[in-house]
């Protein structure tokens, strides 16, 4: 079932302390695209619940202790 708004769906899934890529987007000032970008890279780990996708403080820390540390270069734009 495709459930039009979250107050349609029959049972909360989302995890406690827990974001959606979208939500994390508006956080970070990046467009969603971007978030989902890092998704599929393995950049910027999260729980698939069903079709749906969060991301827990604990995995946004995590990705902030990659950028911080150089542990994760972003190759993305990178020429060549």
């Amino acid at each position: 079932m495709n459930y039009k708004t979250p107050e349609m769906m029959p049972f909360d899934y989302r995890p406690q302390n827990s974001y959606t890529p979208i939500e994390v987007a508006e956080m970070l000032g990046v467009k969603p695209a971007t978030v989902y970008a890092w998704l599929s890279r393995k950049e910027l780990r999260a729980t698939k619940i069903g079709h749906r996708r969060y991301i827990s403080k604990q995995q946004l820390k995590e990705f902030y202790e990659q950028r911080r540390t150089g542990e994760y270069t972003d190759y993305t734009y990178a020429p060549n």
